[in-house]
């Protein structure tokens, strides 16, 4: 059946109505909100510690870290994957101007019958046509809105992921300057140890000068204040190594960080208990866990709607014309709107198999959401019970660090009067360094126990 000629007033109007139902349609799809200039890295945990050296070193490492700016731009690309799965909620409008040249043949079919031996004649088409073409899924079973949600629990769950790498990765800074500053505070033990080794050994010349003892012990005390500056340099060893780690931490050059000697801190902060509850609310890794479990269980939900009908408004208009030059004329002018329905028959068992797919996919997410939580408990039970053990064990050995330097004192007292002997002097003077070294290594375990604490129940509090 021939369509007549389209009237201008009367196409403007079908082409008008039928944006209008498309907008108002489109207008209803959900609004989405990406946040595109939200702080990345809200949490500042190590400012407990009152210390501007380690402020400004954690504030490096989050800008530039590298294995951190991998997550920033994953979290960028899930925000615009929102916007993606949020642009099929609205219209899609093309302009699809063509022309083409068709010759039909003189054998071509025909509608009317032709009278044996007549010949057709050979035929040229030209056509030039300016459509816009408008299209839009009415959703119908919220497949596209349910899409939409599972994409924004899964940008949920990667910038959950960020504040986790986040957390690691502060929590490796901290636990780096830290093992810096107990290795500059035994550092600082051993200078005074080979002080006082130096001051024995003159002590052990000035003896064997008066004849009061042999050249042992000199040679003993000499070999005394070496080992001593051997250890001394044993740690500066240690020292740059863990500086060079750290420097890898905070995304320079390993070879340009240089940093100060400095002092453990002298107190450390208490950190409060949290229950199971807590966790689930407080650490990233687990936020983000619950978020792709609910992420998962929108998607079978997305799934399953594909199983449904789906209806789409058709509309087009434009200009279609045989010649280029009244292509402009209002008999130039056509329209059509209409509407389609595809309906799922039969797709080889597809859609199934797809939702089989997807539920299993909600039981993995789920079974290693219930994983994290047990490592969570376990975590926040390890580093508190390492807090417990150690303070009793570093008050057992202030005690026997403190008989440690009254025993050299009165041992080196005796050993200048001639009452005792060398090794005994010296046996006394090493304990005590020993000791000395072991509450320092004891009070940077327990600075690095704290953050490990502070990492297991998810930061700030």
């Amino acid at each position: 059946m021939l369509r007549p000629p389209l009237n201008k007033p009367e196409g403007m109007k079908v082409l008008l109505g039928f944006l209008f139902i498309v907008g108002l349609s489109g207008a209803r799809a959900q609004s989405v909100p990406v946040p595109e200039n939200k702080k990345m890295v809200t949490d500042s945990w190590w400012r407990v510690f009152n210390d501007p050296l380690l402020d400004s070193l954690e504030q490096e490492g989050l800008a530039h870290n590298l294995d951190l700016q991998v997550m920033v731009a994953r979290v960028n690309e899930a925000r615009a994957r929102i916007k993606v799965a949020a642009s099929y909620q609205y219209p899609s409008v093309q302009l699809n101007p063509y022309v083409a040249n068709q010759s039909l043949s003189p054998n071509r079919p025909v509608a009317v019958a032709v009278q044996e031996g007549q010949a057709l004649n050979r035929f040229s088409l030209q056509t030039y046509s300016v459509p816009l073409e408008v299209r839009y899924e009415i959703d119908l079973w919220q497949r596209i809105k349910k899409q939409v949600k599972a994409s924004q629990q899964v940008t949920e769950a990667t910038e959950a992921e960020l504040q986790a790498i986040a957390l690691t990765i502060s929590s490796e800074i901290a636990r780096h300057y830290f093992l810096l500053r107990a290795i500059d505070t035994e550092q600082g033990v051993v200078r005074r140890g080979i002080g006082l080794r130096d001051s024995t050994l003159n002590i052990a010349g000035a003896r064997y000068k008066a004849g009061l003892v042999s050249l042992m012990d000199v040679q003993r005390a000499e070999t005394e204040v070496a080992n001593a500056r051997v250890q001394l340099e044993d740690l500066n060893i240690n020292r740059r190594e863990v500086e060079l780690s750290l420097a890898v931490l905070l995304g320079t050059q390993p070879g340009s960080l240089r940093i100060a000697a400095g002092l453990l801190p002298a107190a450390l902060p208490v950190v409060p208990a949290m229950s199971a509850g807590d966790l689930a609310q407080r650490r990233p890794d687990l936020l983000q866990s619950e978020r792709m479990v609910a992420a998962a269980t929108t998607q079978v939900e997305t799934i399953q709607a594909t199983r449904l009908p789906r209806v789409n408004l058709l509309g087009s208009a434009g200009l279609l014309s045989r010649d280029i030059s009244p292509i402009l004329s209002t008999n130039s002018g056509t329209y059509l709107v209409g509407t389609s329905i595809s309906v799922p028959v039969f797709e080889g068992f597809r859609n199934k198999s797809n939702i089989a797919v997807a539920q299993a996919q909600v039981q993995d997410a789920s079974s290693g959401y219930q994983q994290r939580l047990l490592v969570a408990a376990q975590e926040v039970e390890v580093a508190t019970a390492n807090l417990q053990n150690l303070s009793r064990q570093i008050q057992i050995q202030q005690q026997a660090l403190q008989s440690a330097q009254r025993t050299r004192r009165y041992a080196r007292e005796l050993y200048v009067k001639g009452l005792t002997s060398f090794l005994e002097a010296i046996d006394a003077e090493r304990t005590a360094l020993e000791l000395e070294r072991q509450a320092v290594n004891l009070k940077g375990r327990q600075a690095i126990y704290t953050v490990a604490l502070i990492k297991a129940i998810g930061g700030s509090w």
